[in-house]
């Protein structure tokens, strides 16, 4: 299904047009991309994904550097935590799906510690920067293979997924599933 609106820009207010379109991705399934640019710039696009699988929890036990490359499918409405880093990666209202893989994951972790870190820093927070710095040390470790870790992927909506032989999966429960962020307005009708 192809589409096209129109509607005002946020930034200039002229009238711009978006382009609905409906396409298969692979890992996802079916998917509304929207797209729309102005003639000032602003530019806007979202992905949605149209389907839904059953509520799933994925747990991979990271226990030797080649672990680091088994994929990961996280869709806007999934939840990735890494206990013994103390990190929850939530969705919000503008949550990304992405494929990547478990060193991909370590590398946007990294990233935001990073930038918290500095932050934290500049501000003279030394608690906040030793514990950011900690993090830091054993993302490094676990790239070169000598930090274990878990990585914990849930999805009230079953789109993500974590691919390699030694993950494992199980069915989430409704008290689970009531308890994550899903990114989104859902509605049960």
């Amino acid at each position: 299904m192809n589409l096209t609106t129109e509607a005002n820009c946020p930034v200039c207010s002229r009238m711009m047009q978006f382009n609905w379109e409906t396409r298969e991705i692979a890992y996802f399934g079916e998917a509304m991309m929207i797209a729309g640019v102005c003639e000032c710039g602003f530019r806007h696009s979202d992905t949605i994904l149209l389907g839904q699988k059953e509520p799933a929890r994925y747990v991979l036990q990271v226990t030797e550097i080649d672990d680091l490359d088994a994929r990961v499918i996280r869709s806007s409405s999934g939840t990735i935590r890494i206990p013994e880093l103390g990190v929850d990666i939530e969705p919000g209202h503008a949550s990304e799906s992405y494929v990547s893989n478990i060193e991909g994951v370590l590398e946007r972790i990294e990233s935001i510690v990073s930038f918290a870190t500095r932050s934290a820093r500049e501000a003279g927070s030394e608690e906040s920067t030793q514990k950011g710095e900690a993090i830091l040390e054993n993302i490094a470790m676990a790239r070169c293979g000598k930090f274990e870790f878990t990585v914990i992927l849930e999805d009230p909506l079953g789109n993500s997924a974590i691919v390699s032989d030694k993950a494992q999966r199980s069915v989430l429960s409704c008290e689970e599933i009531a308890s994550l962020q899903t990114g989104m307005l859902i509605l049960d009708v």
